[in-house]
């Protein structure tokens, strides 16, 4: 059975199912940038605090990539929906980081497996 646990506290799980992988949900609200969530799921996924590793800036600018995403990144509803109303931005990126491919989603979803 595929499992997926919460971490307390930072929102970052892992998948006890037959791949090696952390899933991890952004909380936009929180005190912690993605940024952070990427390196704190990284971490967990190497079983290593997360200063044990490199600077997520020698793989991605870390500043462009929390803008990338920002709350405000939202585009307007263009398939007819009522006047003024909005929807969510899309997309995603990916990057290696750490010996792993992160994958990072415009709903704040982050996926870090082996590389």
């Amino acid at each position: 059975m595929d499992e997926t646990r919460v971490l307390p506290g930072n929102d970052v799980g892992w998948n006890t199912g037959s791949t090696d992988e952390v899933v991890a949900r952004h909380d936009r609200s929180g005190r912690d940038t993605l940024a952070v969530t990427v390196v704190t799921a990284t971490a967990q996924l190497h079983g290593v605090d997360a200063i044990d590793l490199p600077p997520l800036s020698e793989a991605i600018d870390p500043d462009a990539l929390c803008q990338l995403f920002a709350p405000l990144a939202r585009v307007a509803a263009t398939d007819g929906g009522t006047r003024g109303s909005i929807a969510p931005a899309r997309g995603r990126i990916g990057f290696r980081y750490a010996a792993c491919d992160v994958t990072v989603w415009a709903d704040g979803t982050v996926i870090v497996t082996p590389a």
